[in-house]
């Protein structure tokens, strides 16, 4: 069965915003409920759900988080204490294979120190190996998110909901807006979003509708996408 994170993980770095009741929340209960009724688990995929987490300063209304189970069968726990700032810098070599620490500190515009701590860290981790004095990830199976799907939900104040699914677009690999039908946006709205690969979700009280398709986006994206992998590892294993 689907996990629904809402605040029971508060212990593993994991935070959530109190929901406000109202028509948007019940929408969003609904629409979560629906897409774990439809969920078919298989032994090599999961679905975690998380409800208005905590990202950098925003709170996304719904990440659903298709993951590899077996991806976080070796876990160390030094994992647990990686912050944002090293899976920045995981990022960044995950990206580019190989990396010096001297391209790391021009690259990313920090210091020898913070890099210093922050490498021992990942190396801690089990996440890191070096070659021809380069650091590399010599196993990328321990990233084992397989999509992460963002939706953001409004009933109208399109100008809003466009904004907070763009920036979703930036971890996600699919980014939705999901409103009330006796809302519908008109024509011209739909193709907006659709221009930025926003694909949008219709609620009549009864059903939900995809009436638009989001653009499948590369991923992982950022470090962002790699912090909410640790937290399936983290959900997992501790």
């Amino acid at each position: 069965m689907s996990a629904v994170v809402v605040d029971n993980y508060k212990r593993l770095g994991i935070l959530t915003r109190r929901n406000t009741d109202g028509i948007e929340f019940e929408m969003v209960k609904d629409f979560i409920n629906f897409r774990r009724k439809i969920y078919k688990e298989k032994l090599d995929r999961s679905l975690a759900i998380f409800l208005e987490p905590k990202i950098n300063n925003a709170y996304p209304d719904i990440i659903l988080v298709e993951y590899d189970p077996s991806s976080y069968k070796i876990w160390d726990k030094a994992r647990t204490q990686l912050e944002l700032f090293d899976l920045k810098v995981l990022n960044h070599i995950y990206r580019h294979n190989k990396v010096s620490s001297s391209a790391l500190i021009t690259e990313l515009s920090i210091c020898y120190k913070d890099l210093l701590f922050s490498l021992e860290r990942l190396y801690d981790s089990g996440l890191l190996d070096r070659a021809d004095k380069k650091w590399i990830i010599d196993n990328r199976s321990f990233f084992g998110v397989k999509k992460i799907e963002a939706v953001e939900a409004k009933i109208g104040k399109w100008d809003d909901v466009f904004q907070q699914a763009l920036v979703n677009k930036n971890f996600a690999s699919k980014s939705f807006i999901l409103t009330k039908r006796k809302s519908k946006p008109d024509d011209e709205i739909v193709s907006r979003f659709t221009e930025f690969g926003i694909g949008v979700y219709l609620f009549d009280d009864v059903k939900f509708i995809k009436i638009s398709e989001a653009k499948k986006n590369e991923f992982p994206i950022n470090y962002i996408s790699l912090y909410i992998n640790e937290w399936i590892g983290r959900m997992i294993n501790c």
